[in-house]
């Protein structure tokens, strides 16, 4: 693969539960990127925020991203070859708008059985640390699960506000700041959060999930993508690449794979 991760890389991924900062895409691709998803923004006015989880199955260019072998092959690196695209979403803080992400581990919640997933966060604008960008907890994907709350606070981005129990210094955190084309990768398990953007940019991040075709989702019925190898499990429902941009039926296919997620994320 020619975008794979070394033998090095792998080895730090496994041992902290996550790796940054990768370089994906030119300064020119990430201004297309961001380009073209500000114009969806305002093409769609308030309604955007809905519709924006899984936008790769209403936009090609979207499908373009989660595609891209210098994002697949690198997960690929990390899950083996048979890889599914579990979900899109995006982390938007704009400038001075309160919002942040409590400390929190998404195996908590996912319903994702084993847990083969590997989360790629890729910035389409600058995430400097006035930004709020990514916290994570090194080697916190090791061992039991941690207890959540849900708090609903209301400028937390997580859906139910969930918040680890556990007691975590500032210091015992490590800072991921991304320059925009760059991405992270990190691990189901691992504790992570954001702080608030203080900045006078958006903090823009497309949040890619992808998983190992053996993993299965425990709390419903579930959809994915097959972006490498084979599936010879049949545990997704698999979608494919829009034919239309928010083509009618890309609209339905859309609707249904994301009022599946919605269920299952807010699931006990």
């Amino acid at each position: 693969m020619k975008h794979a991760l070394s033998i090095n890389q792998v080895a730090r991924y496994e041992d902290l539960g996550y790796l940054s900062p990768l370089p994906v895409f030119s300064a020119r691709e990430v201004q297309s990127l961001r380009d073209q998803f500000e114009r969806f923004e305002r093409h769609h006015g308030a309604s955007s925020a809905g519709l924006r989880t899984d936008l790769h199955l209403l936009e090609r260019w979207a499908w373009d991203v989660v595609t891209d072998r210098r994002v697949v092959d690198r997960v690929v690196s990390l899950l083996g070859e048979n890889v599914l695209l579990w979900s899109m979403n995006w982390f938007i803080k704009d400038a001075g708008d309160g919002k942040f992400v409590s400390l929190h581990q998404d195996a908590n919640y996912w319903g994702l059985e084993p847990h083969d997933v590997v989360t790629a966060w890729i910035a389409l604008s600058d995430a400097s640390p006035d930004t709020g960008p990514m916290a994570f907890l090194p080697g916190s994907h090791r061992g039991a699960l941690y207890d959540h709350e849900n708090t609903y606070a209301e400028n937390n981005l997580l859906s139910r506000g969930q918040v680890s129990v556990a007691q975590v210094s500032n210091e015992e955190t490590s800072l991921a700041p991304l320059a925009a084309g760059e991405m992270s990768l990190h691990h189901v398990r691992l504790l992570h959060g954001s702080g608030p953007n203080v900045s006078q940019d958006r903090r823009i991040g497309m949040v890619l999930r992808y998983c190992g075709t053996q993993v299965r989702q425990t709390k419903g019925s579930d959809t994915a993508v097959l972006v490498n190898g084979v599936d010879s499990y049949g545990h997704f429902e698999l979608l494919a690449k829009p034919k239309v941009d928010n083509g009618a039926r890309e609209r339905k296919v859309h609707l249904d794979a994301v009022e599946r997620m919605g269920k299952i994320i807010m699931a006990d």
